[in-house]
């Protein structure tokens, strides 16, 4: 058997849910919202682990969701006239779960071996389905034992978490997420109340994107497009961090910008950072754009989640 061992890992944070997963897994669905929603994360052959979650509706009652569910794999098995071997009650050596109040591991074979964790978080009233799936000639034990031990839920009323590509950050709870944009080389995460917005940004290649130029010349002209309805003023802190400042243009600028005269676009106000990790080759950028000096949000709060110089480096794996 082999055994199915990673040296670096790295934390997954989407509505609420965290857990640790080794660095060369990678995204391959997000879909949902914090009701319901589902990450899958993909190694470069196959796909290793599904993350789901769903409202529970106040039934903790993880047993008898499992039975439906083995029920569903037998009907659906037997409709493809496939073999199913089921086992259920797994036990994964040191296998620790405080944070649910019901939980159970189950495993099915097939093409390739499943092994599940259902469990129920009563801080969020949200059920849990973590499906890892394994090669029948591989040994997860250590990985299953990591994996699954590692969830952890956020209430709906506390500062939610988000993390992944090596992106970690923190929001406040009535922030729900708008949009978010998963590139290669860039991560954009946009928040939204009402009119006020905080955007979450992280670039890669810093080295190469700073070469010739200063971050305050290269947030301003990387930003363009977003700042154009607002005067900037940015501050340099040192050569590795700025500060930003914003105020919406007056009514006669933005006369003079290509839009119909009569835009009802919102006059929004800007505070926001942006700093180089040396250590990762990365630039993060944090703003706050809002209508009224209280909607402001702490972006010291916020900068103190996200990476960057003197800050923890990515989870390495454990002996």
């Amino acid at each position: 058997m082999k055994r199915l061992r990673y040296d670096k890992w790295q934390n997954l944070a989407w509505y609420g849910v965290t857990i640790d997963i080794p660095d060369e897994w990678n995204p391959g669905q997000l879909v949902g919202d914090a009701r319901s929603g589902n990450v899958r994360l993909d190694d470069a052959q196959i796909v290793r682990v599904e993350v789901e979650w769903k409202e529970a509706g106040g039934d903790p009652e993880v047993a008898r969701i499992v039975d439906r569910y083995v029920e569903g794999l037998a009907k659906n098995a037997q409709k493809e006239k496939q073999t199913l071997s089921v086992e259920r009650s797994v036990l994964i050596e040191g296998l620790d779960l405080p944070g649910l109040a019901a939980w159970e591991c189950f495993r099915w074979k097939g093409v390739h071996e499943v092994t599940t964790l259902a469990g129920y978080s009563p801080v969020s009233d949200r059920l849990f389905f973590i499906r890892v799936m394994t090669r029948p000639d591989e040994d997860a034990q250590e990985l299953l034992s990591r994996l699954f031990g590692s969830l952890a839920d956020t209430p709906a009323e506390a500062w939610q978490p988000w993390g992944l590509y090596g992106l970690q950050c923190s929001t406040p709870p009535d922030f729900p997420l708008e949009e978010y944009d998963l590139k290669s080389g860039h991560i954009r995460l946009l928040f939204k109340k009402e009119k006020s917005l905080l955007r979450i940004d992280r670039l890669s290649l810093a080295r190469t994107l700073l070469a010739g130029s200063s971050l305050s010349d290269w947030y301003q002209q990387f930003f363009a497009k977003d700042l154009r309805f607002i005067d900037t003023r940015v501050d340099t802190l040192d050569d590795q961090a700025i500060s930003v400042q914003g105020e919406p243009k007056g009514r006669v600028q933005s006369l003079l910008q290509p839009l119909p005269f009569w835009n009802t676009r919102p006059r929004l106000h800007l505070r926001g950072r942006a700093w180089v990790s040396d250590e990762e080759n990365k630039i993060f950028v944090a703003q706050s754009f809002y209508n009224k000096e209280e909607d402001a949000l702490d972006l010291d709060t916020i900068q103190d989640a996200m990476p960057g110089p003197n800050r923890p480096a990515p989870v390495e794996a454990t002996s």
